[in-house]
């Protein structure tokens, strides 16, 4: 591993903490609002900001501002980033700005000669990969809102894993399902399909957190016997990089009682912190209205502001979610029992090959 090359953000993160600043660990690029999919559970393909993806400019300096300020692990995302025209481009400048991880998150539902394209250029750059399959034919074609969604996402799945052993990249693979209430008995099938193509699986559960999620009653998991069934499948499997204390906390989090608020963003302000920036550059944390935008204004600038601290205030008077990507950041810094620790150290060494370093850009 070539820490040489993150020495400098290293720099950086300590000054942050020092300056009581958020270390800003991970921050998701969101590069359109155009979308492949009319998933049940998403709104972003609804929303009408112009214009709807983000040019290569804006990106450079996103890019610029996030690197100035300290940036370690990146996700590009959309809508789907597939449409986005200089994708590779953007590729290149987020391989620049984030030197632990990059990860590329796609439906994987597009023509199968841009798949092959955009995956070319991730996988020589060991940049990871993630998509989500939330369900088998029917059910899959129903939370999608596309048809043959489960045969194209498997498919372009099998093409990305041999052209990875072509290739010999080291990107990782996975694929995060959202657990629901329409999916549950296909999520072992899905896992064996997932697992034959060589990919890793992650587990989120269904929620209304933020904006871009919608609310359907129908999709809400309800507690019984088949979600004990399944969460039990899910920790003992190998495939799952998912920490077990997230998954056995489905249960506790959905019959309310014994739960215990996990916030990211005040159990641990300084090193946990996940910022979201769309299109248009407003910054999110995750509920609420943005708290900037990193095309106006600095990083520095904005956790200066008094919309960052508000938002702060307004997480201690929520009730709590239980989104993996949120809360697990909680988990894995807190853990209750040194078990827990041990657990949690397995899961992250199983997914070593997300935090390598990146080579240089050729």
């Amino acid at each position: 591993m070539n820490f040489r090359k993150i020495v400098k953000p290293a720099k950086k993160g300590i000054a942050n903490i020092l300056a009581r600043r958020p270390v800003n660990s991970s921050t998701e690029i969101r590069l359109t609002r155009l979308c492949t999919q009319r998933c049940r559970q998403c709104n972003i393909y609804n929303k009408s900001t112009e214009p709807p993806t983000v040019n290569p400019d804006d990106f450079a300096l996103m890019a610029r501002r996030l690197r100035d300020y300290g940036a370690y692990v990146g996700f590009i995302s959309g809508g789907e980033p597939t449409l986005v025209p200089h994708l590779n481009e953007m590729l290149h400048e987020a391989v620049k700005t984030f030197p632990v991880a990059v990860t590329l998150n796609t439906g994987l539902y597009n023509t199968t000669k841009t798949i092959e394209h955009i995956a070319e250029y991730v996988l020589r750059h060991n940049i990871n990969i993630q998509t989500s399959l939330d369900g088998l034919n029917d059910v899959g074609d129903d939370l999608r809102g596309v048809p043959e969604f489960s045969r194209t996402v498997l498919k372009h799945m099998e093409v990305i894993s041999e052209m990875r052993r072509d290739l010999r990249s080291h990107s990782l693979l996975y694929v995060n399902i959202v657990l629901n209430n329409l999916n549950m008995d296909q999520i072992p099938e899905m896992i064996h399909h997932i697992a034959a193509k060589g990919w890793d699986v992650t587990v989120g559960l269904y929620h209304t957190v933020t904006s871009s999620t919608k609310n359907d009653e129908a999709l809400r998991p309800v507690l019984g016997q088949d979600l004990d069934r399944l969460i039990a499948y899910l920790i003992d499997h190998p495939r799952i990089l998912t920490l077990k204390p997230f998954l056995q906390g489905i249960k506790v989090f959905l019959d309310g009682n014994g739960f215990k608020k996990h916030c990211p963003f005040l159990t641990s302000p300084l090193l946990a912190t996940r910022l979201t920036i769309m299109e248009t550059g407003d910054v999110h944390l995750c509920r609420g209205e943005p708290i900037g935008n990193i095309l106006k204004h600095e990083l520095r600038e904005i956790f200066s502001d008094r919309a960052y601290t508000q938002r702060l205030s307004e997480y201690r008077r929520c009730s709590g979610c239980w989104t993996s990507c949120y809360i697990q950041r909680s988990l894995l810094l807190h853990p209750r029992t040194p078990k827990e620790f041990l657990s949690n150290m397995k899961k992250v060494l199983r997914a070593r090959r997300a935090v390598r370093l990146k080579p240089e850009v050729q």
